[in-house]
């Protein structure tokens, strides 16, 4: 293994450290549900009409709930 192959893999292995740390830091806020069928749908279409992921149209629609 050259000193380039070794430095390029000793910094893959601390991004995914790092990764690792920033995702336990998350994991108390992270929170999993199942939607029925027409909820889900509804979601998809408030997503798909703001071109937003799941995360973010569930932040926004928590936060309007919430505020």
């Amino acid at each position: 293994m050259t000193d380039d192959e070794m430095h390029a893999a000793m910094a893959a292995e601390l991004a995914k450290q790092r990764q690792a740390l920033s995702d336990e830091k998350r994991r108390a806020n992270h929170f999993q549900v199942r939607l029925d069928k027409q909820l889900a749908d509804k979601l998809r279409d408030y997503m798909k009409s703001r071109d937003m992921n799941a995360n973010q149209a569930l932040q926004i629609i928590i936060s309007k709930f919430f505020n």
